[in-house]
């Protein structure tokens, strides 16, 4: 059909008629296919186009797929072909702008795209119309027309263009959306039908194992189930023994040398086991080839697959199967072997939870039937502390919970293990004379390990090449060594047995577990038991020691007095020896000591003795079990069959040993330790005491001896010098007169340097006089208020400071036990030295203050004045000590050594306290509530 410029050769009714069709048909439409031919047909037609083309768009990789056409019967169109959209420069642009594009004359297409004159080929194009379809601004391709001769578009032709563009675009929509819902219910549908599938797998299995516990049982089902659902497989079921996966249960269709290969084991490194302990996820292979899977004797299989079995996060065993039939595993497949999988997991986490509830239940009821025995043992045994005694009850105790056997304790004693308890016989009369003799020491393995490990050692088995007598251990099935604490420290090896029983089960294990802790518990009970009675015990006999010496200081006596009460309390011989040169001789001994010994202890014997010995790497009491054995250097001393010592040190030099013998008993008990120990410790503080006291004593002498001489020497020297000062002094005066008005300068100033030296000489005699008589003079304590000393002692002072400004702060002074007379010349002699070294003051302030201390006041007199450098201040008390120089301050150097005699004599003590130039503080103390000394 052709038409002229300005013609209408479309009448709009007709083309509605075009579009009523069109419209109708569409609806009844449902693939892309149809569609196009519904619209493509009529719109060549309707416009009179030589040919018509439907190009749609392929989102996935934006490329053009010719998707219908109509009028290219002579082949496929050059100028509209599949490719690239970019390569359609009408195309892109049109999709870009989205708006249809009409060219009505020869050449005017390719005046707009010169770039399609290399497509046309042939095909010569005079007139087009390109239109786009859009669904919700999505791209789906364009429609297009082409004409030989040139074509006006009318608004009604171009109006039915763009309204037929829409129509196709929402048809071809629906029917995309029609063919993705198609595929959805497709999918569905499989999906549904192979859950139905895998339901049925599952249902079937759990209606074949119900409440099955057994393994194999469980494993067989598991087989039958595949078996069912994949016609002609084999499947095993495969757990792991020594890095090799081994066959436990298989179907019958396996062939006998692949049953071979599966019960020999196949190692974890093949493919699909090791991809399987890896992901722990089920792992499929396709294509199965028996070389590359290093499964020997397994070519006729073409896939296979195994399943993890999983329990508390350990893989415990792997479900196989392989496919005969298929090469490859479909999606139903690969869901039917997980579903089988799954179950057979889970029922075997149902066994093992029952399992483990069994098992628990069992080691609960032992635990409750253990403790319930051991809180009967532990009322009955409320007043036993013998901790073999408790131990013996245990090993009664536990032994019928287990199968028949005996319970031993052992200790290592030397080089030996001694079986201290033992309940139950050993069925051989060599065993058990060997455990009666002791045991070696390291070549008891069974022993040693638990003892040098701290653990318990349990042999399901027992281990005849561990054990010291293997040709009498035939018998023994099962045996445990299980370490024993008495707080927190290894005591022993508590030992069982078993005939019968050749493993230890976890409820065997439970109950000794129990046992252990309920035993260690009685025995740290009894512990603190037995140590509270020894403190007891000890207390009792620190008290009657201390009761009994007093304030005794006589060494012989105190001793006497430590053997009596021990050879009373401890059934015991006792002696005391003391050092003379390098032998220990004895020197006291109680009225039970064999006599037939003294000559040969009197005589002496080495420090190298074994029990010195003992003492001296100790430096505490040593208590020496079976004496016999000890090497003895005196052989006499066998009478004794245990021994022990206390050492007495001085300046860290043993110097003596207090000794007990027992001739009744091996070792030494708790009891007799404690109250041994007590008594060494009574005896050395009390000769602790009496050295000191001694020492004390003997100071004290020679100290008043050699203060009553030194008051006698002060006293006769002082009358002794006297006389002479006293004529110099005279015949000084005498010269003066009889040479009055004859001396020179020179000479009248030597005569007065002599006579001040004289009178200085008169003060130092007087105040050496005044301090002998402070020493010696008798105190006659009283209550004396300071207050009226020191207002007293301002009063004395007021006409010596008529021309000074001193500023007193006298503070509440306390009333005080002492001599009036003797504190007054104290008082006295620390304000004068206030006044005097404050000479160069003005004002000078002076303070009198006292202090409470509690048990003594301290009264302190402190200036403003000179003071003194206080790295000197010890030597101020000292007699004839002065820091002064006579032209700052006068003064003889004795007043305050007679302050510290004075204060001394009241029990108190003198101090001091100054910076040059900053002032001093001189002070004393004062003992309250009681007498000064005499």
């Amino acid at each position: 059909m052709t038409a002229q410029p300005g013609a209408d050769p479309s009448p709009p009714d007709r083309l509605s008629a075009y579009l009523q069709d069109i419209t109708e048909a569409l609806a009844a439409s449902d693939t892309a296919q149809k569609i196009i031919e519904i619209v493509l047909t009529p719109a060549v037609k309707a416009l009179g186009a030589t040919a018509g083309i439907v190009l749609l768009v392929d989102e996935t990789d934006q490329q053009l797929k010719i998707a219908g056409s109509q009028g290219y019967e002579d082949g496929p169109p050059t100028l509209w072909q599949e490719g690239p959209i970019a390569d359609h420069v009408l195309i892109a642009d049109m999709l870009r702008m989205k708006e249809a594009r009409y060219f009505e004359y020869a050449g005017e297409l390719q005046d707009a795209y010169p770039e399609l004159e290399s497509r046309t080929g042939p095909l010569a194009v005079v007139a087009n119309a390109t239109l786009p379809m859009f669904l919700d601004h999505r791209p789906l391709g364009v429609i297009v027309l082409d004409f030989k001769e040139p074509h006006h578009f009318t608004s009604t032709e171009r109006r039915f263009l763009s309204i037929l563009s829409g129509q196709c675009a929402v048809a071809l929509g629906r029917a995309d959306a029609t063919r993705t819902l198609e595929a959805r219910v497709e999918a569905r549908t499989r999906q549904l039908e192979e859950e139905r599938t895998a339901l049925a797998a599952f249902v079937a299995f759990t209606e074949a194992v119900g409440s099955e516990a057994d393994l194999p049982t469980l494993a067989r089902e598991a087989i039958k189930v595949l078996q069912g659902r994949f016609p002609g497989a084999s499947a095993v079921y495969y757990e792991e023994e020594n890095n090799l996966w081994k066959g436990r249960v298989w179907s019958d269709n396996l062939r006998p040398e692949l049953i071979e290969v599966i019960s020999a084991g196949i190692p974890s490194e093949t493919p699909i086991f090791a991809q399987v302990i890896q992901t722990r996820q089920a792992v499929f292979t396709d294509g199965w080839d028996p070389q590359r899977e290093h499964v020997a004797s397994s070519g006729d299989y073409n896939a296979a697959a195994n399943y993890p079995l999983v329990i508390d996060g350990e893989l415990q065993s792997i479900l196989s199967i392989g496919l005969r039939e298929t090469p490859t595993w479909s999606d139903a497949g690969r869901t039917l072997f997980r579903v089988v999988g799954r179950s057979l997991n889970l029922a075997l986490k149902r066994t093992e939870t029952a399992r483990q509830l069994a098992r628990q239940n069992a080691e609960l009821q032992a635990r409750t039937q253990a403790l319930e025995a051991f809180a009967e043992l532990t009322r009955d045994l409320a007043l036993i502390t013998d901790p073999l005694l408790l131990i013996q009850r245990a090993q009664k105790l536990v032994l019928p919970m287990l199968s028949d056997g005996a319970a031993l304790y052992y200790v290592p004693e030397g080089d030996r293990w001694s079986c201290r308890v033992q309940h139950g016989t050993l069925h051989s009369p060599e065993l058990q004379a060997n455990v009666n003799a002791g045991l070696p020491y390291a070549e008891s393995p069974n022993l040693l390990i638990p003892w040098t490990t701290g653990q318990p050692y349990f042999q399901d088995v027992h281990d005849r090449a561990s054990a010291p007598l293997p040709s009498w251990l035939g018998h023994i099935s099962a045996s445990v060594a299980l370490p024993l604490r008495v707080e927190g420290q290894l005591t022993g090896l508590l030992v069982f047995v078993l005939y019968h029983q050749r493993t230890w089960t976890s409820v065997s294990r439970v109950v000794l577990e129990t046992a252990i802790q309920s035993l260690e518990l009685a025995l740290d009970r009894a512990a603190k038991t037995r140590r509270l009675d020894e403190e007891r015990t000890a207390l009792a006999a620190f008290t009657r020691f201390t009761e009994a010496v007093g304030s005794e200081v006589d060494v012989q006596a105190l001793v006497q007095r430590a053997i009596m009460l021990l050879e009373d309390t401890c059934e015991v011989e006792a002696a005391y020896f003391e050092r003379d040169g390098d032998v220990f001789k004895v020197t006291v001994w109680g009225p039970q000591f064999d006599p037939t010994l003294l000559p040969l202890l009197q005589r002496g014997f080495p420090l190298q003795h074994s029990g010195i010995a003992k003492v001296l790497q100790q430096n505490t009491a040593a208590y020496i079990d079976h004496w016999n054995d000890t090497g003895l250097l005196i052989e006499e001393t066998g009478v004794y069959r245990a021994v022990a010592a206390y050492p007495y040190l001085v300046d860290s030099v043993l110097e003596s040993v207090l000794m007990i013998g027992s001739k009744t008993t091996l070792t030494w008990d708790e009891r007799t330790k404690g109250i041994f120990r007590a008594v060494g410790r009574s005896l050395d503080l009390a000769l602790d005491r009496a050295w000191q006291t001694r020492t004390v004593t003997a100071q004290r002498d020679a100290l008043e001896a050699s203060t009553q001489e030194l008051q006698s020497f002060s006293y006769s020297v002082s009358h002794d010098l006297r006389t002479p000062v006293r004529h110099m002094l005279g015949f000084l005066n005498m010269a003066r007169t009889s040479l009055d008005g004859k001396l020179d300068e020179r000479s009248a100033r030597y005569l007065d340097v002599v006579g001040q030296a004289g009178e200085q000489m008169n003060t130092l005699i007087d105040a050496m006089l005044n301090l002998s008589r402070a020493a010696q003079r008798t105190l006659r304590p009283g209550p004396v208020d300071l207050n009226t000393l020191m207002t007293q002692i301002q009063a004395a002072l007021v006409p010596d400071l008529l021309t000074r400004h001193v500023q007193w702060e006298v503070a509440g002074l306390p009333e005080v036990w002492g001599d009036r007379e003797a504190l007054t010349q104290v008082l006295t002699q620390l304000t004068e030295n206030a006044v005097k070294f404050t000479q160069t003051r003005d004002p000078a302030v002076i303070r009198v203050s006292a202090e409470d201390t509690g048990e003594t006041w301290s009264i302190q007199v402190q200036d403003n004045g000179l003071g003194f450098d206080p790295q000197y201040k010890e030597r101020l008390f000292n007699l004839f000590q002065r820091l002064h120089t006579a032209k700052e301050a006068s003064g003889t150097g004795v007043g305050l050594a007679s302050v510290r005699r004075l204060i001394h004599k009241h029990g108190g003590q003198v101090f001091a306290d100054g910076r040059v130039g900053e002032g001093a503080t001189f002070g004393f103390t004062l003992p309250k509530g009681s007498s000064p000394r005499r």
